[in-house]
Parts: C-alpha cells; sequence; structure tokens
C-alpha cells in the first residue's frame, strides 16, 4: 500500500498487494473513499450542494433560495443584462447626457432624444409643429434700451443724435430738469433726419388757464418744423420734463406717429402743460434726431435721453 492518489491521497494497492493482501488493501482504500465523499451525502430533495469553506471536499446541502434570478432583461430606456456571469445594467438616459445643461426628451412612446443646451437668454418652448422642445429666443416686448443721454449745460443750443439702431419697435425720448438761458418763452423742438420742410403736425399745447395756443403761436417761424414740448425759467425744481414715443419709427412705409406729454412753468405764475397728439409726414426710417432749444438760446440745465423700446 504505497501508491497514493494524487488528489486525495488514497492508499491503492500496489502490483505485488494484489497478490499478497488484496482484501486488506481494498478495504483501506475504499475507508477513504467513503470518508472523503461523506460531505457529499444526504440533503434533501431541491437543496443545492454549497461550499463550506475553501477546505478540500468541505461541502452542505442548502435549500434553493426561492425566487432566483435566472435573467437580467433590460427593459426601456435600460440597456444591459443577460442571464449568467456578472450581469451590467445601464441608464441609457444618463448615458445619452453629453454636456452639462443637456436634458432628455421623449421622442415617441419608449422613445427619447438628447437636447443640447441653448444659448443664454434662450428659454425652452415648443415647436412649430408642437412634435418636440426646443429652445428659442424668447420675443422681445416691453424693455427699453438706452441709446443715448445728452445733458446740458448753458452752451448748446441745438444738438443732433445720429446713427440710431433700427433694431426697436418704437423709440421714448425722455427730458428731465430742462432749463432754458433765455428768459423768454423758447419751446424745445425737434427735427428727425435733418427735415426742416412743412412736414410736422401738433394739436397744440394748454396751459393752466386752460387756453389752447397754437403751434404757430408758440414757435418762432424759423422753428415750425419742431414738436412743440417743455421749457422753463424758473429756478425752482419745476422745471421742464416730459416724454414723447415715436411709434414704429423705423418703419420706410408709414407717417411716424408721435405722443407727447410734459409740463413746465413758462414765466411768473403761468404753467404750460403739453398732452398732444402729433406726426411727422415723412416714411423715411427715423435715424437721427436734432434737439433744438428756443432762438438762438442754449438750455442751462437738464438731460434728455433716448431709449429704444420693444
Amino acid at each position: 500500500m504505497a501508491n497514493p492518489t494524487t488528489n486525495f491521497g488514497w492508499v491503492m494497492p500496489t502490483a505485488t498487494d494484489l497478490v499478497t493482501d488484496l482484501p486488506a488493501d481494498f478495504n483501506v482504500f475504499g475507508q477513504a473513499v467513503d470518508t472523503s465523499m461523506a460531505q457529499l451525502k444526504g440533503g434533501t430533495t431541491g437543496q443545492i450542494l454549497s461550499k463550506t469553506s475553501a477546505t478540500d471536499m468541505a461541502f452542505t446541502w442548502i435549500t434553493n433560495d426561492v425566487g432566483d434570478i435566472t435573467e437580467v432583461a433590460a427593459g426601456t430606456g435600460i440597456s444591459g443584462g443577460g442571464t449568467s456571469g456578472s450581469v451590467t445594467v445601464t441608464n441609457s438616459m444618463a448615458t445619452a447626457i453629453t454636456t452639462a445643461g443637456d436634458v432628455i426628451q421623449g421622442t415617441g412612446s419608449g422613445t427619447f432624444a438628447r437636447l443640447g443646451i441653448g444659448t443664454a437668454g434662450q428659454v425652452l418652448t415648443v415647436n412649430s409643429g408642437a412634435t418636440a422642445l426646443q429652445y428659442s429666443t424668447p420675443a422681445t416686448g416691453g424693455g427699453l434700451t438706452l441709446l443715448s443721454t445728452t445733458t446740458f449745460n448753458n452752451t448748446v443750443s441745438n444738438y443732433t443724435v445720429s446713427s440710431i439702431s433700427g433694431s426697436y419697435k418704437h423709440l421714448l425720448i425722455v427730458g428731465s430738469g430742462l432749463q432754458t438761458a433765455n428768459a423768454a418763452v423758447q419751446p424745445i423742438t425737434f427735427q428727425f433726419n435733418g427735415d426742416t420742410g412743412a412736414n410736422y403736425n401738433d394739436s397744440g399745447i394748454r396751459n393752466n388757464a386752460g387756453t389752447i395756443q397754437s403751434y404757430s403761436d408758440i414757435l418762432a417761424t424759423t422753428y415750425q418744423t419742431g414738436l412743440v414740448l417743455a421749457n422753463t425759467t424758473d429756478t425752482s425744481p419745476r422745471f421742464g420734463n416730459f416724454q414723447l414715443t415715436i411709434y414704429n419709427y423705423a418703419s420706410t412705409s408709414l407717417y411716424k406717429v408721435i405722443n407727447s406729454q410734459g409740463g413746465c412753468q413758462a414765466s411768473g405764475s403761468v404753467y404750460t402743460q403739453t398732452n398732444s397728439g402729433n406726426w411727422n409726414n415723412n416714411t423715411s426710417a427715423i435715424t437721427s434726431i436734432k434737439m433744438i432749444e428756443g432762438v438762438a438760446s442754449n438750455l442751462k440745465a437738464g438731460t434728455i435721453q433716448i431709449y429704444g423700446v420693444n
């Protein structure tokens, strides 16, 4: 008996043992096999064999877990899966995202697609066919953009703002704290695109006494092409102030409708209030505005600002 097996060391009869002591040798061999295989014995129906340690032949019978997973199937929005080995599943929506700000939108039943982030200022909207989302620049409306500021300091009798952008819907002109250097009544007027023709109309102004004064009553002949607004020689806080809106100023087919409101102390206790509708009988787009104060008189104070209106 000197011929052990390689894996378990069971003692096997040698060639000479087959003649001299065969029954005893097989008895030794059989007992060794029986002992080694004892761990495999037993168990009940449905049990499975499980290792208890890394030691050779270290087994035990255990009850199989009810509901063992036999397959991982990838459903909608998931990729991967499998029936054996190490199974990996992936969130397909997550892998569709490539850039910060991406969103995932449905494209149909159980389908989706990546929508890249828009640009600064854009908003998320529905496309014209109402089938998908898209980023769009919002329609402008109600915003004001300051285009020009002119501050007077007794040095300017007229001033022109040129190269006015045509990218807005309307123009708003605002005057604040305006004061003339001339003691006489000197209205502030405007000319568009250097037009000195008889293409301006005004509905007149009303003072605090209720008197409606015509356009020609206020303006000198030289400046009857302007629009009557506010002025003052008063040094009190009641300086001339006004606002004037030019509608569709960039149109090349329409006359320019103008609304103006303003007020000032002309002299003494007489206050001129302007609330009138005006128009410019010219279809050219307005690209420059000339501000004129009185008859060769300077504005000694005040500011006029021009805004683009969307």
